[in-house]
């Protein structure tokens, strides 16, 4: 007997956005409107497409990572909701459609194809685009938190979130893994992050794809891997077995789609809200919803 209880708090999407904008990218300042009412659009953009999902259920989205972080009332401020004002029925559209259109924090430089993320084919205003600012060294994101990082695994760390996770991202004996013997990158996709990474253990090598690796990669019970965005290093003991693995990466998220903190350096820039989500969507305008 299902005795979990589901609380559904029906809004208007612009009081919805409101409560979304400021917790997506952040308590931001008024210099940096433009990449705020692009987060503003891409959001209201989002949630009209889960508004026409037919799959039967008692809300349309949730108001966690799964959809849009949805904080209530408590976290609006004026920053945020001057842009969602600004930019009231505004969505983002390809041919003539209400676009689903993904954002992460920080895509490292560049931003992903679809395809190499999620299964399917993606679509074509979700393609890699480069945050390279100009012929310069430097990037539009380059100030994010996370632009780089590194993340070290024992193999106890690695072992336990094998015996974890892989099972749930590829078929795995009955008995589980066993310990790892090696890691490897089989390819990458066109932005450069990792496409299918193999794993070897005592029990097979087992490929792991695409957002899934992220997933797999991380202290059992932890945060997931920054970004599918890295190089791995792993060491080995004398019994051919790995004592820990370094990843080396850059960009925080899936990478899909609006980069925030893209957006905040092209708003730094000058750039305008459409100009920001014309570049990371490409081939879309924006205009009043239907």
């Amino acid at each position: 007997l299902d005795s979990t209880v589901v609380v559904v708090n029906r809004l208007v999407m612009e009081d919805y956005l409101r409560g979304v904008v400021p917790v997506e990218i952040g308590k931001r300042p008024a210099g940096d409107s433009a990449a705020v009412q692009a987060q503003a659009v891409a959001a209201r953009s989002y949630a009209y497409v889960r508004l026409t999902d037919p799959t039967p259920r008692a809300f349309d989205l949730r108001a966690s990572t799964a959809d849009q972080v949805y904080g209530g009332a408590s976290v609006e401020n004026a920053v945020a909701s001057a842009a969602v004002d600004a930019t009231r029925g505004l969505v983002v559209m390809y041919r003539g459609r209400v676009v689903d259109a993904p954002f992460s924090s920080t895509c490292g430089g560049t931003t992903a194809n679809a395809a190499e993320l999620w299964p399917g084919p993606g679509a074509p205003y979700l393609k890699s685009v480069s945050e390279r600012i100009g012929d310069s060294p430097r990037y539009y994101c380059e100030a994010a938190p996370r632009f780089r990082w590194t993340r070290r695994l024992t193999s106890d760390q690695l072992n336990a979130a094998l015996a974890q996770y892989l099972g749930r991202y590829a078929t795995v004996p009955a008995g589980g893994p066993g310990l790892a013997r090696g890691i490897s990158i089989q390819n990458r996709g066109p932005s450069g992050r990792v496409a299918v990474l193999d794993v070897a253990t005592e029990s097979g090598v087992f490929p792991v794809r695409g957002d899934d690796i992220r997933a797999v990669l991380r202290p059992a019970g932890g945060e997931l891997l920054s970004s599918t965005y890295f190089s791995v290093a792993p060491e080995f003991d004398r019994n051919g077995l790995i004592s820990s693995v370094t990843l080396r990466g850059q960009g925080y998220g899936h990478g899909v789609g609006l980069c925030q903190w893209g957006a905040i350096g092209r708003a730094r820039a000058g750039q305008s809200f459409r100009e920001i989500l014309g570049t990371y969507y490409p081939g879309t305008t924006v205009g009043p919803v239907q």
